[in-house]
């Protein structure tokens, strides 16, 4: 591997040297403040604006940039880290001084990222991601560090971690050989990319700008100049430019997407303009989910999430920053297998009761029938007719949701299926959850039926929905056994879970 490689690991000779040097007192790169300025540039469009529409503006403009360089002079000169192999210890502040230190043992993944400033400068951001610790969160950033320091930097936590959690004596024994488990194509990303959320990009960007030309007195006009468009062109051009869009974006998100195995971790890198490599200890996991929509079902592709206790952020499940954005099926199914260890996996076989399917049918009806009350009012009393469709509609909905409302209960972990036309089955193993909670409305008390809240650090609470009582004893006399039970941190799959990670994929 080059020195300039941020997913090079302690075995590299060119590294093994820096990772026994002590890091203490060490300060970010000198180029730290012209990054950091670059970073607010684009927050900074009005004074811009103003800088070329005003005599005053260049002045106001250049004061405000002068300003950022001098914050982050000082962000930079008050700034200091170093790791002695047992914790990473950072200070910073000129007037209140602070010092955080975080134990090896806390450290839930690291990553390495460059965006295009850094790619520029040949820096990097180092983010070390810790459980979740409330508002504050729970990550500690190096923001502009050099490639050969976020090198040394990752491979030093990697290999102390490694020795916190297995001992000194497999610590230091030649890992073994790196293996690739998921290599994924930029055709197969740009498939991705139209089939699943990014498709919504432009529509939500049209009724941006509709809001914004509003706002500047312009939406007359723009109303005129669509209203001058053939309106087969129009729809076709709108389509045409979402498709293209999802696909461009998917794409430069997950460029050059490869996920590999080495020794107890799980190494990702992807993105084009925001090169990210993340370090994800398979010891570390708190829950995976696989997500397939109806068109990414019939195609036989999957997205999986492979959560860790870090903090809870917008790049949660679902977004950019999804361990797998798409793959195959059976792609899918063997990344799951990896981050579940030896844990075996429990098909969803435990359907909601014919009451609670009664209780969504009804229910999906009335809320149909509410959402259309208002148009005899607004177009006449003809208009009565649409609540039959619109009952009927409702009610197919409710049906839909109660056939795929179902979980699985295994010795090793539990298995959540939720979603209509967007299903995600969640599975969360035993060892890993804090804690656990039981409720009932008056509509379940009077059908013995339960929700059942399972929660696990850096994972929104998985809700087991409408469940039986013989199902919630089963539920919670699992998770009460298991909480008393060491942790699994074996990296292998068991020939049992390799035949259940097959019947759950035939599961919706």
């Amino acid at each position: 591997m080059t020195g300039t490689d941020p997913t090079a690991t302690a075995s590299d000779p060119t590294i093994h040297a820096a990772i026994e040097a002590p890091l203490h007192g060490r300060r970010l790169h000198p180029i730290s403040p012209i990054v950091d300025v670059l970073a607010w540039l684009p927050r900074l469009w009005p004074l811009v604006l103003l800088g070329v529409s005003r005599s005053w503006g260049p002045w106001l403009l250049g004061s405000v940039v002068t300003a950022f360089a001098v914050r982050g002079a000082l962000r930079w000169s008050t700034t200091t880290y170093g790791f002695d192999g047992r914790e990473l210890v950072v200070a910073s502040g000129l007037w209140n001084r602070t010092v955080r230190r975080a134990p090896v043992d806390r450290v839930q993944q690291v990553d390495v990222v460059r965006k295009l400033r850094h790619q520029a400068f040949g820096v990097a951001v180092v983010q070390v991601k810790l459980a979740d610790a409330g508002p504050v969160g729970g990550d500690i950033t190096l923001e502009v560090v050099s490639m050969g320091e976020a090198e040394t930097m990752k491979a030093r936590l990697e290999q102390a971690r490694r020795r916190a959690t297995l001992g000194e004596a497999m610590a230091s024994a030649p890992p073994p050989p790196e293996h690739e488990v998921v290599r994924i194509s930029d055709a197969v990303l740009a498939l991705g990319g139209v089939t699943g959320a990014s498709l919504m990009f432009v529509p939500a960007g049209v009724a941006a700008l509709a809001s914004l030309l509003d706002d500047v007195r312009l939406g007359d006009d723009a109303e005129r100049v669509a209203a001058d468009l053939p309106l087969a062109a129009a729809i076709t051009g709108f389509v045409a430019l979402s498709f293209v869009t999802a696909a461009i974006v998917s794409v430069l998100r997950s460029h050059g997407y490869r996920m590999t195995r080495r020794a107890t971790d799980l190494v990702i890198e992807r993105g084009m303009l925001e090169r990210r490599a993340t370090v994800v200890p398979i010891d570390r996991v708190q829950a995976v989910t696989l997500s397939r929509n109806l068109v990414r079902r019939r195609m036989g592709l999957a997205s999986v999430h492979i959560a860790t206790a870090g903090r809870l952020t917008g790049e949660g499940s679902g977004s950019a920053n999804d361990s797998v954005p798409v793959v195959g099926i059976t792609d899918a199914l063997a990344v799951i297998g990896i981050a579940m260890g030896d844990r075996i996996v429990p098909p969803a076989d435990r359907a909601i009761s014919a009451a609670a399917t009664r209780r969504l049918v009804l229910r999906g009806a009335v809320v149909a029938v509410f959402v259309v009350s208002w148009t005899p009012f607004a177009f006449g009393a003809a208009w009565l007719l649409v609540f039959a469709p619109a009952a009927a509609l409702g009610a197919w909905e409710g049906r839909l949701a109660s056939r795929s409302r179902r979980h699985g209960i295994g010795t090793d972990a539990v298995t959540i299926v939720r979603g209509v036309f967007a299903w995600r089955s969640t599975i969360v193993p035993l060892d890993r959850v804090q804690s656990w909670s039981s409720t009932q409305s008056p509509f379940q008390r009077r059908h013995e039926l339960h929700h059942v809240s399972v929660h696990v650090n850096g994972v929104r609470t998985v809700v087991v929905r409408d469940i039986t009582s013989d199902h919630r004893a089963a539920l919670v006399g699992a998770l009460a056994t298991t909480a008393t039970c060491s942790d699994r941190r074996s990296g292998s799959v068991s020939p049992r879970s390799r035949d259940d990670l097959r019947r759950f994929g035939t599961a919706r």
